[in-house]
């Protein structure tokens, strides 16, 4: 073999090694759709540099052994990254840019604009905007730290814990309060939202390093979320919390909106329960369903009203906004999601759930193949995804 043959045998080996590292690798990373389609393209882009060395070097053509063995290799390669990349590629199959309208949804079910009191030695006021998810769905939050361009995302393993955090007063003024005074919040969050950009402003005019700020952002503090937690409370305990601000309801609810809060804060349900009166013995339920505190119960209603279907059942702490005629969920509520798509893992549970409806629209639950089809389609839902 002469020189030139044997840097092409070197490059062709070395690109192959290159390749299969990556690839190996990649379960051992936490990765965002953008990244898994960078990896994708390098794959493609290096394997047709192999291919041309192998093209150009008459000792690899020649050989069957090393044939068999760097399509062994390629193959084994795409296989680890379909693995670990299909998860991130398939809930995002329609577009990457995400609607300021779904992201404020989202944040209405999920999101959370926090104030931190630390007292010890000194007092100190930080200011924090985050949304918390399951590990499961961390690809979503990278998509959302794409779109405000700031923050960041944290995994937390141990936990199964991911969140999107931003705490940079700068770029908590110049990013994510103009986007939510844009595309308000509606539900009762946004009088959360509200207390908490007058925190902002007091942190960034530099009061809450005086005594009358640092009480002017207690007060506040005393109204947001859950309140004063019990160690702020013993040291200020005759604090006395602002009024929250007036939140008053659209006439109608955005379709974007709607599917940014459901992907949070809804569910798509099956059931397959004993029937003495069906004539294999079970009978199958779907319910399509948003939970939220009774507080929302006036926004839970506006949801009847988009969807043309559907009650609200209340309870004690909560209401929630149901559908469960099958009609009204082939009619209404899966046209909704196929045109306004979830984006997160829950875009998954409704695959299975339409895929459940088209069966029952056909009749095809009254057959054991139909109802066995459903009961493996549940299996694959909700909670059993996450194990």
């Amino acid at each position: 073999m002469n020189l030139h043959k044997m840097l092409r045998v070197s490059k062709a080996l070395s690109t192959l090694a290159v390749i299969k590292s990556k690839c190996e690798n990649l379960k051992d990373i936490t990765m965002s759709n953008q990244q898994v389609a960078k990896l994708y393209n390098y794959i493609i882009s290096n394997f047709r540099d192999l291919k041309w060395s192998i093209i150009h070097s008459e000792w690899l053509r020649e050989s069957p052994l090393f044939c068999k063995f760097i399509s062994f290799q390629w193959m084994k390669a795409i296989n680890v990254f379909n693995k670990n990349g299909k998860k991130n590629l398939s809930i995002n199959h329609l577009s990457d840019k995400l609607d300021p309208n779904w992201v404020t949804g989202f944040v209405d079910a999920e999101g959370c604009f926090s104030v931190i009191i630390e007292i010890s030695k000194t007092k100190k006021v930080r200011v924090s905007f985050e949304i918390n998810l399951h590990e499961i769905d961390i690809d979503i939050l990278h998509k959302i730290k794409d779109f405000f361009g700031i923050g960041a995302v944290y995994h937390r393993p141990d936990r199964e814990k991911a969140v999107y955090r931003v705490t940079n007063v700068n770029y908590i003024k110049d990013y994510i309060i103009p986007h939510f005074m844009n595309y308000p919040l509606i539900s009762k969050k946004r009088g959360d939202f509200l207390l908490w950009t007058k925190v902002v402003e007091i942190i960034l005019n530099k009061d809450h390093l005086t005594e009358k700020g640092f009480l002017e952002v207690l007060s506040y503090y005393a109204s947001i979320n859950k309140g004063m937690s019990s160690k702020v409370f013993s040291h200020y305990s005759d604090i006395m919390p602002v009024d929250k601000p007036i939140v008053n309801l659209p006439e109608n609810l955005d379709p974007n909106w709607v599917s940014g809060f459901v992907a949070g804060d809804g569910g798509f349900s099956i059931y397959v329960r004993p029937a003495k009166d069906y004539k294999l013995g079970e009978k199958v339920y779907c319910r399509f369903h948003i939970a939220q505190h009774v507080k929302d119960l006036e926004l839970m209603k506006l949801f009847i009203k988009f969807f043309s279907c559907g009650s609200v059942d209340i309870r004690p702490s909560r209401c929630d906004f149901i559908v469960q005629d099958i009609n009204n969920i082939s009619n209404k509520i899966v046209p909704h999601f196929d045109a306004y798509p979830l984006f997160v893992i829950k875009q998954l549970d409704y695959d299975c759930f339409k895929e459940c409806i088209n069966i029952m629209v056909l009749k095809g639950h009254l057959t054991k193949e139909g109802l066995n089809k459903i009961k493996s389609l549940n299996l694959k839902m909700n909670n059993n995804r996450k194990k």
